[in-house]
């Protein structure tokens, strides 16, 4: 059904894996697309209660893909208004429950995902970077509205100018649960609130979103709208062009 991702069945859990490990499971279009398809397939099933998000081999997610974007202009805004916004907001509003079990690295758009989860689980090896300013753009995919409503000034740092954290750190700012296998505890946990008072668990969650995730939509506008004017730019042409050449880019501030 999907050809970027790994479904498993497990009664009223959903295990979702994206399946691209020899990219580090990197959000090319074509993931994105699945996962879209996949979450809404995931929240419009009514046998459906808890969906754990994984991802193979050693990584969660390196986040954008890269080495998929063309030396075209990329259209930013529509990418994020009409792919990674929308995957999102799948998780935010539905009404079930997402488990993130996070193994290896969560970059960029991948750590979003990551932390959108209701609960996440983490490997001690995990290494969450922000990855979005060495290619001259800010957060994105709901990225500082989430960090900053979650973990307040500790966040700051890293949402203003980068870097990456360990998953220690991560822990220490309430962001993560770090244990020994991040999937076998999203296994455990899905099952015992799938088989709990469900419908409790379901409005907490809605109650907490409503005041984590009050004014996503504005947010997430100008959070287009701005990426977008950064997309424009010629440190953003540099970013990329040195990415790929696997050198160091030269900014100039513009």
């Amino acid at each position: 059904m999907y050809n970027t991702l790994l479904i498993e069945d497990r009664g009223y859990v959903s295990v979702i894996e994206i399946n691209r490990a020899n990219k580090l499971n990197a959000l090319g279009e074509d993931v994105r697309s699945d996962l879209l398809a996949a979450f809404k397939d995931f929240n419009s099933d009514p046998a459906k209660r808890i969906a754990i998000l994984t991802g193979k081999g050693k990584a969660f997610s390196a986040g954008a893909d890269l080495t998929s974007t063309s030396d075209k202009e990329v259209d930013i805004r529509d990418e994020l208004s009409n792919s990674f916004h929308p995957i999102l907001k799948e998780m935010v509003n539905s009404k079930k429950i997402f488990i993130s079990a996070i193994n290896g690295v969560a970059a960029g758009a991948g750590m979003s995902l990551a932390l959108a989860c209701d609960i996440s689980f983490a490997s001690r090896e995990t290494n969450f970077i922000m990855g979005f300013h060495g290619i001259a753009l800010a957060p994105d995919t709901g990225l500082v509205l989430i960090l900053s409503r979650l973990a307040g000034a500790k966040a700051r740092p890293y949402l203003l100018y980068g870097g990456s954290f360990s998953a220690k750190e991560a822990e220490e700012m309430g962001l993560v649960q770090v244990v020994d296998d991040p999937f076998m505890d999203a296994i455990e946990l899905g099952e015992k609130l799938s088989n709990g008072p469900y419908r409790a668990y379901s409005v907490s969650k809605q109650l907490i979103n409503q005041s984590l995730y009050y004014g996503l939509d504005d947010f997430l506008q100008d959070e287009a709208r701005l990426q977008s004017d950064l997309g424009t730019s010629h440190d953003f042409r540099e970013g990329v062009s040195a990415f790929r050449e696997k050198r160091s880019p030269k900014f100039t501030g513009k």
